[in-house]
């Protein structure tokens, strides 16, 4: 059990123990289940190092931190030393102050992302609905659902840009790598014409499709010749790895020939674009360095198309809850099936009504509710029913008050993208956006339940 640690920093002037027991960082730390979460955080260690790894505590309190105060791994680290409250939310029951080094190195919070992976905050998750559930603030009774991007930290791309990032990468490797090789040897990476060219196309104003697709084209033979050039050089390199004489390490070696790959994954989609005139191509990649995003075609005002991962989420007692979240596009219409199950697997039990716009009033989906006698907001259907004026008008009002309800979601959305550092996604680890969103979530249900407890 952890031991109870108020009254906090009695040494420490001018509180001396008398802190103010209503601040926003004590009332969340009373919230968030530590212990649970600390066994999990301990299984992804090895048990001979735990005395000397950064408690679950800490990481996770200064990564909730982050979600709170939108600040980076730098700024919430400095954060940690200016606040006494902060450090009351992450563990401490003593003031530690910022003297020689700081409490952690902030690389370290990229690292414990890395390790912990999706499924930790998953569990998170769960841990959370239990200890709300314990306290009387989610009942699971009315289920609202609807999806949303959010939108990752990547430049608008177009394709002369995307081009021009895969060659500054090509040249940067081609010179590291030729240096390890042989210091002496000249290739011609002709970086500086195709930089110029580059310049040309991002100053020039007004760009007609035939300048867009010249500059295009001569991209793309800088970027192929430039391809050409490391393959010979990378086949050199692990002829010298093999015979263990070479200087570049395997996991360096492996490292660039993964972004090779990206690299002629998006030669190959911008040559089929330029040969067949089109602009369509299946998977395509719009970020060299976070190749897993794709373009999201959502038709609304102002963003036509978003790019990030598309998050389906559960509004349950006005607690957000993340179901699916993927890169690739999908129809959230289809996924009720699979979010009434997660709703069954979180409280036991069917919701008694469910809200969501008509994309998920199919045939499916109806029947489904129908048969599982689960109310719903979906639009009446069929042939004019024999009911008198005054009982079509109160289904009409029903309608209309169900749909004003599903609503909520939506400005929940904004409130996740504007207050819990969810309007840019920055976490590029494996599995790090799901992470992102679904501690966004956490973030914002605490908030929620610190205002009602």
């Amino acid at each position: 059990m952890v031991p109870e640690q108020l009254p906090i920093f009695k040494d420490l002037n001018p509180y001396s123990g008398q802190i103010d027991t209503n601040n926003r960082w004590i009332k969340l730390a009373k919230l968030v289940p530590w212990e649970e979460m600390d066994v999990i955080y301990q299984k992804h260690f090895d048990t001979k190092k735990l005395s000397v790894i950064k408690n679950c505590r800490l990481i996770m309190g200064l990564i909730l931190g982050q979600m709170f105060l939108e600040l980076s791994d730098r700024e919430i680290v400095d954060y940690f030393h200016e606040n006494p409250y902060f450090q009351y939310f992450c563990g401490k029951d003593t003031f530690v102050a910022k003297l020689d080094s700081k409490i952690v190195h902030p690389s370290l919070l990229s690292k414990r992302r890395r390790r912990l992976g999706a499924s930790y905050t998953q569990q998170f998750e769960q841990e959370m609905v239990i200890a709300l559930k314990k306290k009387g603030l989610i009942k699971g009774k009315k289920l609202t659902l609807d999806a949303t991007v959010f939108p990752a930290n990547i430049t608008h791309p177009n394709d002369v840009k995307l081009l021009n990032a895969v060659r500054e990468y090509l040249c940067k490797t081609i010179l590291d790598v030729k240096n390890s090789i042989d210091p002496n040897r000249n290739i011609r990476t002709y970086k500086r014409v195709a930089r110029k060219v580059y310049l040309t196309f991002q100053k020039t104003k007004r760009k007609t499709k035939t300048f867009i697709r010249k500059q295009r084209k001569k991209m793309i033979q800088y970027v192929n010749r430039n391809i050409n050039q490391l393959d010979t050089l990378l086949a050199e390199a692990k002829t010298q790895i093999i015979q263990e004489g070479s200087p570049i390490k395997q996991w360096r070696y492996d490292q660039i020939v993964n972004k090779l790959n990206v690299a002629k994954r998006i030669l190959d989609q911008q040559l089929h674009m330029a040969t067949t005139k089109g602009r369509k191509v299946a998977n395509r990649i719009v970020s060299f360095h976070w190749p897993e995003i794709r373009p999201m075609v959502r038709g609304k005002e102002g963003k036509c198309v978003e790019f990030g991962p598309k998050a389906h989420v559960a509004l349950v007692d006005g607690y957000a809850l993340l179901d699916h979240a993927q890169f690739d596009s999908f129809h959230e219409g289809i996924r009720l099936d699979e979010s009434l199950n997660k709703h069954i697997d979180r409280f036991d039990t069917l919701p008694t009504i469910v809200l969501a716009d008509q994309l998920y009033s199919n045939r499916d989906n109806r029947a489904l509710l129908k048969e599982k006698e689960i109310s719903h907001s979906f639009k009446h259907v069929g042939r004019p029913s024999n009911e008198t004026r005054a009982a079509q008008r109160k289904r009409k009002t029903q309608f209309k008050k169900r749909q004003g309800q599903r609503n909520h979601i939506e400005a929940l959305f904004g409130h996740l993208k504007k207050r819990f550092n969810l309007n840019r996604l920055t976490w590029t680890v494996p599995g790090g956006a799901t992470m992102q969103i679904q501690l966004g979530l956490i973030a914002a249900n605490l908030y929620r339940a610190a205002g009602s407890a």
